[in-house]
């Protein structure tokens, strides 16, 4: 067999960034100390072996015909590793459910040494209970671990920063998030259902995992092993980068080209709503907006408003013209009103001053001014002085005969000026009346005209929507039929254009960086193609390329010999020239590696034996399974070469019961047991 010495000789590692010392199975807390399994594992080669029933087990009737190597537990063990390491599924649907009811209280924990820490890690697989974790502790004692004590999120995190170190970038290209722990896990963990299908397939939907998403799925997993591999350089990121934030820029401007595209025909078809909407039609009712048709009910409505803004605009000239005129009477009214208001007064004066005169001679005044005096002659008062009395007898008759003559001449003009009052009240009450009238008049007329304003500025801010609107219209079917240039789309198409000739030079530029690495690619194709010569013969080749930043190993013969099995054993094998190229010091791989029956994708049975026996020499070479830098674990139910018996760490085998993983068959649970697993909604 062809040795591998030719590589061996120069590592200089001198353990696995990652490996599992022990898996232990528990049934419950209460039995910790007498777990189901424990399982250990030594660095190198670790085979778990599923023995397949020979060809007349059942021939005695004595063993169930179902039962294989196939159904013995591997792929489960492979699934709780998997678990430990930090996915939150141990199977799929079926399997847990049936894990769940066999063993309600069931955990199983794991030791594994981490960057040369020592951790124990413990996970419920039971109905329910919290993952634990702790340094340098063994994994039954934690069990008693206290909550404040738990370091499960601290392993987890520990993972992360010291698996994904040495990468150059955390995330792929073009990418919004980031490279997780979880990514790189699935591709040192392949799903058995995914058949080892392609270079980049990691994980099978039928799995049930809960494998991060990448958002490009080939791209992103085949640059994740690049940046594994160290085959990516800083001026490639920085192109890379570069291109990404092109592209990025592209598509935005894309679909702004999209949109700008889009917009006249939604900007039509919205004004052709608005404008249905001021004409009363129903949507979908076609509209007619020619100008020049005078059927056209735009025409008709249109000239309907303007006439209407005219008829207005007339009333309110009319009611102005109306008000000056009242305006004016109301004034020679209302000075008519306060002359004859004037007049009305003094006349209602003097009628009064008339009414109150009361003539009197002025002998009896003067007479009459002597009351409290004494005459000096006769020292008697003046009103008793027989002389002063005579007089004043004789002057009140001739007084009195004036005073009926007066009292008539006052009658009668009193009289007259009374009938001239009572006349010029009337004519003043009239012309009140009048300026009251007026008033209101005035008034109505001048509500009226703002009754017509208010009309008339609702016509025309109807008319300017609807200008609005028929202007909008005729633009966007300008853009749309191509008699108005977009300014906009213009310059996002420019720009489009120019980015488009950015990314070509960029890719250019990118593919002639990825051909400077010929000198790398052929260190890793060395362990490539000493792997393949010693599994197949030296008639085999490996070839390893990366156009286009894709890699691709390929397993090449003379004779041109191709087929699944080749294809199968071609990606197992690049998987392990990756893991064992860190042991050379390149790149940056965990040099932990698990593969899940990796014969069922069909491969040769000889060939398997000779691919194990190398992994096997590998191990020795290295140092052994106490020195190995690495850590390869794999199930088959091929029955292993027999010098590889000590590789073996497990064996499971489907009859007895007590030989299978779990020490017994795993059965379904009742229909309403199996709801309790689900949330009410997922009840539904």
């Amino acid at each position: 067999m062809y040795r591998l010495n030719s590589f061996v000789q120069n590592y200089d590692i001198s353990s696995p960034r990652l490996w599992i010392r022990r898996v232990v199975l528990f049934e419950s807390p209460e039995k910790k100390n007498a777990p189901i399994r424990s399982i250990p594992f030594s660095r190198g080669l670790n085979i778990i072996w599923g023995v397949e029933l020979p060809d007349d087990a059942v021939a005695d009737g004595t063993r169930p015909v179902t039962l294989s190597g196939h159904s013995v537990g591997k792929t489960i063990l492979c699934r709780l590793i998997r678990y430990c390491l930090g996915e939150s599924a141990f199977g799929n649907p079926g399997v847990m459910i049936r894990i769940k009811h066999s063993f309600p209280k069931g955990w199983v924990g794991m030791e594994l040494t981490v960057d040369d820490q020592e951790w124990a890690i413990l996970k419920p697989i039971g109905q329910s209970g919290d993952s634990k974790a702790a340094k340098m502790m063994a994994v039954e004692n934690l069990f008693d671990q206290g909550r404040q004590e738990n370091q499960y999120r601290d392993i987890m995190a520990h993972l992360q920063s010291t698996m994904m170190s040495g990468l150059q970038v955390n995330a792929p290209p073009n990418a919004d998030k980031p490279y997780e722990w979880k990514h790189l896990l699935a591709w040192l963990t392949r799903d058995q259902e995914s058949r080892f299908q392609s270079l980049h397939d990691w994980r099978s939907s039928r799995s049930g995992a809960d494998t991060a998403k990448f958002q490009k799925p080939k791209e992103h997993a085949l640059y994740l092993i690049r940046l594994v591999l160290d085959l990516v350089q800083d001026k490639e990121l920085e192109v890379s980068r570069s291109l990404a934030d092109a592209e990025r820029e592209l598509k935005q401007r894309e679909a702004r080209i999209a949109e700008l595209r889009r917009e006249p025909e939604y900007r039509l078809n919205q004004q052709e709503e608005a404008l249905k909407q001021l004409l009363g039609l129903p949507s979908t009712e076609a509209l007619n907006a020619d100008m020049s048709d005078l059927s056209s009910p735009v025409f008709i409505l249109r000239m309907e408003i303007e006439q209407a803004i005219s008829q207005i605009q007339h009333d309110i000239e009319r009611i102005d013209l109306t008000i000056a005129q009242k305006r004016i009477w109301l004034a020679s009214y209302d000075e008519q009103r306060r002359v004859f208001k004037a007049v009305l007064e003094m006349t209602e004066e003097a009628t009064e001053l008339l009414q109150s005169e009361e003539p009197e001679g002025d002998t009896i005044r003067k007479l009459r001014e002597l009351r409290g005096k004494d005459c000096l002659y006769g020292n008697v008062p003046f009103l008793e002085c027989f002389y002063v009395r005579e007089r004043l007898a004789e002057a009140e008759k001739i007084t009195s005969l004036q005073k009926v003559r007066e009292d008539k001449r006052v009658a009668s003009e009193t009289e007259r000026r009374l009938e001239v009052l009572e006349q010029q009240r009337e004519d003043h009450d009239q012309v009140v009346a009048l300026l009251n009238e007026l008033r209101r008049k005035l008034e109505a007329d001048i509500a009226e005209k703002r009754r017509k304003e208010i009309k008339l500025s609702e016509y025309r801010d109807r008319l300017q929507r609807f200008d609005y609107h028929l202007e909008q219209r005729q633009q966007a079917l300008d853009l749309i039929e191509g008699r108005t240039p977009s300014t906009k789309l213009y310059q996002e198409n420019a720009r489009a254009a120019e980015l488009r000739e950015n990314i070509v030079r960029k890719q250019d530029e990118l593919r002639s960086l990825q051909k400077s690495y010929g000198k790398h690619l052929k260190s890793i194709n060395e362990v490539y193609n000493a792997l393949i010569k010693n599994v197949l013969s030296d008639t085999y080749s490996g070839a390893l390329r990366m156009p286009k930043g894709e890699l691709q190993f390929h397993i090449e013969e003379v004779t041109g010999l191709s087929g699944e099995a080749v294809e199968t054993l071609a990606l197992v094998l690049a998987d392990l020239a990756a893991m064992l190229c860190s042991c050379l010091g390149i790149g940056h791989h965990p040099r932990f590696l698990l593969h899940d029956s990796p014969r069922e994708a069909d491969l040769d049975r000889n060939i398997y034996s000779r691919y194990l026996q190398s992994m096997w020499i590998l191990t020795n070479d290295y140092g052994g399974q106490d020195k190995a830098p690495f850590q390869y674990i794999v199930t088959t139910t091929s029955k292993p070469p027999k010098e590889l018996e000590a590789a073996i760490c497990l064996r499971l085998e489907a009859h007895p019961e007590t030989k299978m993983l779990f020490g017994r068959l795993l059965t379904n649970s009742p229909i309403n047991e199996q709801l309790e697993l689900f949330s009410e909604e997922d009840k539904i």
